[in-house]
């Protein structure tokens, strides 16, 4: 395994891959903990896209310290003679031990490791409401993320954050990113496709299935209903289905607001809106 040379930095170890790149744990001088990401050039198939990536890494730095859905950027720099470009984030937390960082141990925490099983709905909608905003003030500026997925979705101090943010690009770029189920038929690129696969994501750890289910309901959802009184104020429902208990007619989901049925010309702002309706 090649280990980068970054400046001020330990390299500690890999703890993720993707994206052109790999993420590397890493201790600054001043003895903080660190998740560094290193893109080669190798990865492209031309200097000019490995170029463009760098760029708007480079651009999108200053905006990361916008909004706390964001993860913070805390240098970019370049390595000519390594073939590789990095940028220095702040560490997620871990997913044991949350804000306590052991490093022989540290894996860390995505919303991914919340698959397969329901979250509250109050944790839903907690999520829901701070991805929308940081969502809301990416698009404000023209951008998009165009890989919303559990895994590009981190925590830092116990709040959601989007991660994987090289794969930002300006609204209606065409190169295709993206993954299976999260992606919308029309292709990622838009404001519009963003939402989709937030609401994917919202989806899954509301109903604690697989994303390529939808629009499925949870088999224990009348259960969930009984015990914590949360999803009677609920409606699920898509264009391409109606579906919900009868006791969850009354309103739309807040959470479901941004499912993939209803998300068809809405922009964050409206989202967020039907979200706070009770």
């Amino acid at each position: 395994m090649r280990i980068p040379a970054i400046p001020d930095h330990e390299m500690l170890g890999v703890i993720g891959r993707g994206g052109y790149g790999e993420i590397w744990l890493a201790r600054s001088l001043t003895g903080a903990l660190r998740a560094v990401k290193v893109v080669y050039r190798d990865t492209f198939e031309s200097e000019r896209a490995f170029n463009r990536e760098f760029e708007g890494m480079s651009s999108f730095e200053p905006i990361s310290r916008a909004h706390d859905g964001f993860v913070d950027i805390l240098h970019v720099g370049r390595s000519v003679s390594g073939g590789f470009f990095y940028y220095v984030m702040e560490l997620a937390d871990d997913q044991v031990s949350g804000a306590e960082i052991e490093i022989t141990r540290y894996a860390p925490k995505t919303l991914k490791a919340e698959l397969g099983h329901t979250l509250p709905a109050a944790e839903c909608l907690r999520i829901g409401l701070l991805l929308v905003d940081a969502l809301d003030a990416l698009h404000r500026r023209g951008l998009t993320h165009r890989d919303i997925k559990p895994s590009n979705i981190i925590f830092v101090q116990g709040a959601p954050k989007l991660a994987d943010i090289g794969l930002v690009a300006a609204s209606g770029q065409q190169s295709f990113v993206g993954t299976e189920g999260y992606v919308p038929p029309e292709g990622p690129g838009t404001p519009q496709a963003d939402i989709y696969s937030l609401g994917k994501v919202l989806y899954e750890i509301s109903m604690g299935k697989d994303r390529l289910d939808f629009p499925e309901l949870s088999s224990n959802l009348d259960e969930r209903e009984t015990r914590s009184g949360c999803c009677s104020s609920m409606k699920f429902s898509s264009k391409r289905a109606r579906i919900g208990p009868p006791s969850a007619t009354k309103t739309r989901t807040k959470c479901g607001a941004i499912w993939p049925g209803s998300r068809r010309g809405k922009r964050c702002d409206a989202v967020r809106a039907r979200c706070y309706r009770s």
